[in-house]
């Protein structure tokens, strides 16, 4: 029988710990043996590392679950410091740039949109001004920062963080990471990652995807739409640019998109079709207010609603009946969309998708307001949970 070296120190089992607490919560540290499947010593060794590394604290102890009153050795509740290191995520998308520090815990602070116009979008004046909005984000906490991760739409090389192409900034061939490296003064990790893969994966660690063995989600942040799929936990990612439900065709030769093609999804289901549509003209507030109508009765807005709709019912019965997915989860604009016409869609759907009827796929919107921004966290703190000592201490093992 072979016998295997205890799992201590910064090798698995410090970062197998850690984000053990990252995903979950506050844990006792029997939980934490329990679920991990180590030895307590080497779950002890992994803690007292985490400890002194700042990144998580002993609380009270609590007795062990299922002990009589009296009896039972305590357990103490061990927890990702709330004084520890935060990631800058920052969500690029066509028209706005919004920035926020995560924690480890999850929690947000200081989001806002420090790029107060985004017209012009040539790299050469769009990166420098990235750079000096992360290092400003950074300068908000004392906390140290881990990582730093640009979640946006296109075709990204993720391994060096590689902007192949994104057809809404008008971007080819951008070093992104690379560049953004070399301007930024915090001296942190870089990332760059696919908006929509980031917030579908934080939607189903931490929203309306948890529980699911599988789940197809769309996003769309008002202008173009964005997919991602998840099997048995792990993103479909293709080639680094999978899964581009907003460029499936639902209007055969219809209105051109920046892809290329006619009568994509996201020229008929994203805010400005909705738009067009109810023929209003865009400002802040005005997505909102012909909602607002439809719901009222309004016969003009009713009719934009379903109109739009419908055609998010096309492309997705097209996605479900290609991928099967257990849950279908809508987020931002199209989650609006849904709640304005929910039994059209979902009964559109069971209708014209043999898979959805026979499956019983779940229709649901998305639980997190900041989907996008966590899953850039998610994204900028991986190096840290996979070897919190060298992350931590800034040295090499």
């Amino acid at each position: 029988m072979a016998i295997h070296a205890p799992d201590t120190g910064d090798g698995p089992a410090a970062g197998r710990v850690l984000t053990l607490l990252h995903r979950r919560g506050p844990l006792t540290r029997a939980a934490v043996t329990a679920e991990l499947g180590l030895a307590a010593s080497a779950v002890g060794t992994a803690l007292n590392e985490l400890t002194a590394l700042g990144l998580v604290r002993i609380g009270e102890p609590l007795r062990a679950s299922g002990a009589p009153t009296g009896r039972g050795r305590p357990s103490p509740v061990v927890e990702v410091s709330p004084e520890g290191p935060v990631a800058v995520a920052v969500q690029l998308s066509a028209d706005r740039v919004t920035v926020g520090l995560v924690g480890l815990d999850r929690k947000l602070s200081h989001i806002g949109q420090p790029i107060p116009d985004i017209s012009d979008t040539d790299p050469a004046t769009l990166i420098p001004a990235l750079a000096d909005a992360i290092s400003d984000a950074a300068r908000q906490t004392d906390r140290r920062c881990a990582g730093v991760c640009i979640a946006m739409p296109g075709f990204i090389r993720e391994p060096d963080g590689f902007v192949r192409s994104t057809l809404h900034l008008g971007w080819n061939d951008v070093p992104l990471a690379q560049q953004l490296r070399g301007m930024s003064s915090i001296g942190a990790p870089v990332a760059v990652g696919r908006a929509a893969t980031l917030a579908v994966l934080a939607e189903f660690r931490y929203g309306a995807g948890r529980g699911a063995a599988s789940m197809l989600a769309l996003n769309c942040n008002r202008v173009g739409v964005g997919g991602g799929f998840i099997d048995t936990g792990v993103p479909f990612t293709g080639g680094g640019h999978a899964l581009e439900a907003g460029h499936i065709i639902v209007e055969p030769g219809g209105l051109p998109c920046p892809c290329g093609a006619r009568g994509c999804l996201e020229m008929y289901a994203d805010a400005r079709a909705l738009l067009r549509a109810a023929g209003r003209r865009d400002h802040d507030d005005t997505v909102a207010e012909i909602f607002d109508d439809a719901a009222a009765g309004n016969p003009a807005a009713r009719q934009a609603v379903r109109l739009t709709a419908a055609h998010l019912v096309t492309g997705l019965t097209s996605l479900v009946n290609t991928l099967a997915p257990e849950r279908v989860v809508l987020m931002g604009f199209l989650a609006d969309l849904y709640r304005a016409d929910q039994d059209f869609v979902r009964n559109g759907l069971m209708t014209s998708s043999f898979v959805a009827r026979t499956s019983r796929i779940e229709i649901v919107t998305g639980d997190l307001p900041h989907a996008t921004l966590i899953g850039a966290a998610e994204r900028a703190f991986a190096p840290l949970l996979r070897q919190p000592r060298v992350l931590a201490t800034g040295t090499v093992a």
